[in-house]
């Protein structure tokens, strides 16, 4: 019996193993090693299968995908010829990898009946059915089923379960730019626990919380998710509440129940990047210097909005410190840090669309940065204006087109 949940509680993988196939799971793909093959010149190599899971917790689902990928040249039959056509093709392979020397440079469509296939025993088995036999043509021997240990790292990483989605959108390597040792966030009201939302959907290795207030009705109304009546009656800290929450899917989250001020900045130091979202005042000025002559990367965000007699109106904005390119930060007047500065949205106007706005423009930012997303105007401050539905950008990085440019509609 394999040592890994998901083969013990899945039945397919479990019969794959069993039978000797040498499988492994690597950044969320099933990967069918020592796949035996006829090549263009009818000699027998080896190959792997690799396709994204489809799960359900920690057991496998029906595969939604009928295609298998290969590592490896394009399969010939016993003749050299094709083995049928369309049945390999190198634009099938959807931009899956599970890394650099898991990169398959073919794909394999054969569909079994409209519905595809049952689970991922009748996948493998099936595809390598159709290789094996041109392959025991020239080396009787020559099989799949060698018998090695399993092999998983879905035990390795900080999710309690596999991320599937990256790899069924074949974004793992995009992905693997975020793995970040350490990223904090200070604040976590309703900008910073959307931050928090987002990221710890990334592979980031640690995520540090900073915020010394308790967790309150008024703070569910701007908060992602549905808190139960009994987390608010329990009172707990913002920090520790939102650990406990997102514990469920990941690991490394460190809660810290204290605001972060001159005396204990310097904890910000080892970070790799910081998301500001805590009101202005003294100690924001402080960590922004701090962060600054450190080169410490980082993105505040910030949200002013009024009600006046048409509606609601005001900007979100979010500002980025890079190492090297921080001169905006210090001397451009766009970071607020004198208290009070927006009194109404700190005391009246609870707006949780904008909160959210406001962390999805930051995380933009920072997976910009990392070049998880493309970023063709290097733009080191954003703000939305709610009433015409515009962004503007400013202050772009020494590789951008130009110093400010306007974006237009949004």
């Amino acid at each position: 019996m394999s040592g890994s949940r998901l083969v013990r509680n899945s039945a397919d993988l479990q019969r794959l193993v069993d039978d000797g196939y040498t499988v492994r799971i690597v950044n969320g793909y099933l990967v069918i090693d020592d796949i035996p093959y006829l090549d263009a010149t009818q000699t027998v190599q080896w190959g792997s299968f690799l396709c994204p899971l489809d799960l359900a917790g920690e057991q496998t689902v029906k595969p939604s995908n009928h295609v298998m990928a290969f590592v490896g040249s394009a399969p010939r039959a016993k003749d050299g010829g094709e083995i049928s056509p369309g049945f390999a093709n190198t634009g099938l392979t959807y931009g899956w990898t599970a890394g650099p020397e898991l990169t398959p440079s073919v794909g394999f469509s054969q569909k079994p009946r409209p519905e595809g296939y049952v689970d991922f025993y009748e996948k493998v088995t099936t595809y390598a059915a159709i290789l094996i036999g041109p392959a025991q043509a020239i080396d009787p021997d020559a099989t799949p089923l060698q018998g090695k240990p399993f092999s998983t790292d879905e035990d390795d990483g900080v999710f309690v379960y596999l991320d599937t989605f990256s790899s069924r959108a074949g974004i793992t390597a995009r992905s693997e730019r975020l793995e970040l040792a350490k990223v904090v966030i200070v604040g976590l009201g309703g900008t910073g626990a959307y931050i928090l939302d987002l990221v710890t959907k990334t592979p980031i290795c640690n995520i540090h919380l900073y915020d010394g207030d308790v967790f309150s009705t008024h703070n569910a109304f701007r908060a992602p998710g549905a808190a139960t009546l009994d987390a608010l009656n329990a009172r707990m800290k913002k920090v520790d509440y939102y650990a406990m929450t997102y514990s469920a899917m990941r690991r490394q989250i460190h809660p810290h129940p204290v605001n972060v001020t001159d005396a204990n900045v310097a904890e910000l130091l080892d970070a790799d990047f910081v998301f500001l979202a805590m009101d202005s005042g003294p100690d924001k000025q402080v960590i922004i210097r701090t962060l600054v002559d450190n080169g410490i990367a980082f993105v505040d965000t910030g949200v002013g909005v009024s009600d006046d007699s048409t509606g609601i109106a005001g900007q979100v904005r979010v500002t980025t410190g890079l190492p090297n390119a921080s001169e905006h930060v210090l001397g451009g007047g766009l970071i607020s840090v004198v208290a009070g500065d927006a009194a109404e949205y700190d005391t009246n106007l609870q707006v949780a669309e904008l909160n959210m706005l406001a962390a999805v423009m930051a995380v933009v930012r920072f997976k910009k940065w990392l070049g998880f997303y493309a970023d063709g105007e290097c733009e080191l401050h954003s703000s939305y204006r709610i009433d015409t539905n515009e962004i503007l950008n400013k202050h772009q990085r020494a590789d951008g087109v130009s110093d400010e440019s306007s974006d237009g509609a949004a």
